[in-house]
């Protein structure tokens, strides 16, 4: 497993942040994801062999609930 943190670089709504990690924890290969509003950091634990699909389903997941979010590397 390995454990990633990303910045949601313009999340600006709780909800938004709930609806980010629900969609995300339904990905297959997601061992554990967090989205903290606060601090726009996501924390996600994945299967080390699909971590390049993970982030790419992700990045659409997180597009569908808010286009205006980006998607960056810690």
């Amino acid at each position: 497993m390995t454990k990633k943190t990303y910045k949601l670089n313009e999340l600006d709504c709780a909800n938004c942040a709930a609806k980010i990690e629900d969609g995300i924890s339904r990905i297959e290969g997601v061992e554990s994801v967090t989205v903290n509003y606060m601090t726009q950091k996501m924390v996600v634990e994945v299967n080390d062999q699909k971590l390049k699909e993970i982030v790419e389903k992700a990045q659409k997941v997180i597009k569908k609930v808010d286009p205006a979010v980006r998607l960056a590397e810690l």
